[in-house]
C-alpha cells in the first residue's frame, strides 16, 4: 500500500498540504534538539523531508524506510542523507544499520500508528542509542484525533448562528508517568485556518502529541566492577 501511495504522499509533503511542515516538525526539532555533527537515525522516514531538515542543522542522518519507492523519492531530493531499507518490525533489520551504542538520537515521525507492532522497534533504538540518547517520535493524538473522535460542528442560532468547533471522545484511557518537560502538543495558528474550516477546533486542541525518552543505563553498585 504504501508503495503504491509514495507519489501522492511524496506530492502532498512538498506542496505543504499536510501538518508535517508548519506542526509536527517544529515540535520534534524542539524536543530532538540536534547539535551539529550528532549522529541520528530516522525511522520511517517516507520521503525524507525531516532526514533533510536535520542534515542541514549539521546532524548526521541515516533514513530508513520499509517502501522502496518512498526511498527513491527521498533519494531524488539529493542531500547529505543515506537511505536505507529497513523494516521498523524488525529488530533484525534495523540493528544491522548501526553498531551498538552509535547514534546520538533516534526519530520516528507519524508511524507508530502505522505499525503492526512497536516492540522491535523500541528494542533495537534501545541498543542502537548511546547512553543519555533521545528517542523522540510523533503521533496522532490518541486522545482528540483518532477512531474514537470525532470533530463536532454546532451552531447556536440564538445568538446569530455562533458556530463552536469541538471533539467528540468515546472512549479514552493513557496510563502516564514522566519527568520533565518531554512532550509537546502542538496546536494550529488561528491565521492558518480557514474562515468555516472545521479544522479551527485544532487551534484549541492538539491533533499531534509529540513525545522524547531517553536511554538509561542504571549506574554499577558501588565496589563492583563493569563488564
Amino acid at each position: 500500500m504504501w508503495d503504491t501511495l509514495a507519489p501522492f504522499w511524496d506530492e502532498q509533503i512538498q506542496a505543504g498540504n499536510t501538518w508535517q511542515r508548519d506542526l509536527i516538525q517544529p515540535a520534534v526539532e524542539r524536543l530532538l534538539g540536534i547539535a551539529p555533527g550528532e549522529r541520528v537515525l530516522e525511522i520511517a522516514c517516507g520521503n525524507g523531508a525531516f532526514a533533510r531538515r536535520m542534515a542541514k542543522l549539521g546532524a548526521r542522518v541515516l533514513a530508513s524506510d520499509f517502501s522502496g519507492p518512498m526511498l527513491d523519492r527521498a533519494r531524488a531530493y539529493g542531500g547529505a542523507v543515506e537511505y536505507r531499507l529497513a523494516d521498523a518490525t524488525d529488530e533484525t533489520a534495523l540493528l544491522a544499520l548501526g553498531e551498538p551504542a552509535s547514534f546520538d538520537a533516534v526519530v520516528c515521525n507519524m508511524a507508530i500508528m502505522d505499525m503492526v507492532e512497536i516492540e522491535p522497534m523500541i528494542a533495537a533504538s534501545s541498543k542502537l542509542l548511546r547512553r543519555d540518547g533521545r528517542f523522540v517520535f510523533s503521533i496522532l493524538h490518541p486522545a482528540f484525533n483518532g477512531e474514537a473522535t470525532r470533530v463536532v460542528e454546532q451552531a447556536d442560532d440564538e445568538r446569530g448562528v455562533v458556530r463552536t468547533h469541538s471533539v467528540k471522545v468515546s472512549r479514552y484511557i493513557r496510563p502516564s508517568t514522566q519527568l520533565g518537560v518531554a512532550i509537546e502538543e502542538p496546536v494550529l495558528a488561528p491565521d492558518d485556518v480557514p474562515p468555516g474550516s472545521t479544522s479551527a477546533v485544532f487551534t484549541e486542541v492538539p491533533p499531534i502529541l509529540v513525545a522524547r525518552m531517553r536511554r538509561c543505563v542504571p549506574e554499577a553498585p558501588r565496589g563492583s566492577v563493569p563488564g
